[in-house]
C-alpha cells in the first residue's frame, strides 16, 4: 500500500533503485481445519444463515464464498487503479498495463510516470519546504529523537556487559530466532476482509 499512499501526494521522488509500483490487490484465507484435527481439535458450528461463517477459518471455503471475496478484491484493485490513473494523470489502460503488482525501480518508474522526480529523503524536504514558503532558518524536527554520539556510545558499551554476562544463544536459537521474525508476517494478515496490498517477498539483513 506504500504507492497507494504515496499517489495522494504533490510530487513523488525516488531513488535510483527505489523498490516502487506493487499495483495489486491480493486475499489471504486461512484454513486450519487439517491442522487442528490432526492434533485432535474438532468445530461444531450452528448458524441462522448460509453466510454467517464466512470469515471461519475452521473450514475450507465453498465456491460462493470464494466469489464473494474475489469481488471484493476486484473492487480494491479497480480502485487502485482508478487512484493512481486519476493522481498521475495516465490511461487506465497504461495503469493495468504496468500494474498487475509488478515492482519497477525508481529509474524505471520515472519513465513510465509512476514517480515524478529521481532524488531521496532531503530533496522531498526541501521541495516541501519550498512549496510551504518557509523562510531559510526552517528546520527538520526528527522522530523518534536520534541519541547523541555519547548516548550511542553509553549503549553500546551497556549492551556489551549484557552479552558477556550471559552465555550466547546456541546456533539452534539463533535460527528459531530467525524464524520468528520471518513468522512475524502472519501478525500483519489482520484484516477482517482478508484483503492486502504488500510486496511479496520480506527484507531481511542478516
Amino acid at each position: 500500500g506504500g504507492y497507494w499512499i504515496s499517489t495522494y501526494s504533490d510530487r513523488i521522488f525516488a531513488e535510483p533503485n527505489t523498490i516502487t509500483g506493487s499495483i495489486g490487490v491480493f486475499g489471504v484465507l486461512f484454513n486450519i481445519q487439517e491442522l487442528a484435527n490432526n492434533n485432535g481439535l474438532t468445530w461444531d458450528i450452528v448458524q441462522t444463515a448460509s453466510l454467517a461463517d464466512i470469515q471461519s477459518t475452521v473450514r475450507p471455503k465453498t465456491d460462493q464464498e470464494l466469489a464473494i471475496y474475489q469481488t471484493m478484491v476486484n473492487q480494491i484493485y479497480d480502485q487502485f487503479i482508478d487512484k493512481v490513473a486519476e493522481s498521475r494523470k495516465l490511461p487506465k489502460g497504461k495503469v493495468k498495463d504496468i500494474a498487475q503488482g509488478r515492482v519497477w525501480s525508481g529509474i524505471d518508474a520515472k519513465e513510465i510516470g509512476l514517480v515524478d522526480e529521481i532524488g531521496g529523503i532531503n530533496d522531498a524536504i526541501e521541495y516541501a519546504a519550498q512549496q510551504a514558503k518557509l523562510k531559510d532558518d526552517w528546520k527538520v524536527e526528527e522522530y523518534p529523537k536520534i541519541p547523541s554520539f555519547e548516548e550511542r556510545i553509553l549503549e553500546t558499551l551497556t549492551n556489551d556487559v549484557r552479552v558477556t554476562s550471559r552465555q550466547l544463544p546456541e546456533p539452534l536459537t539463533t535460527e528459531l530466532l530467525k524464524l520468528k521474525d520471518d513468522l512475524a508476517i502472519l501478525t500483519t494478515f489482520n484484516d477482517p476482509k482478508g484483503i492486502y496490498s504488500i510486496l511479496p517477498f520480506n527484507w531481511r539483513v542478516d
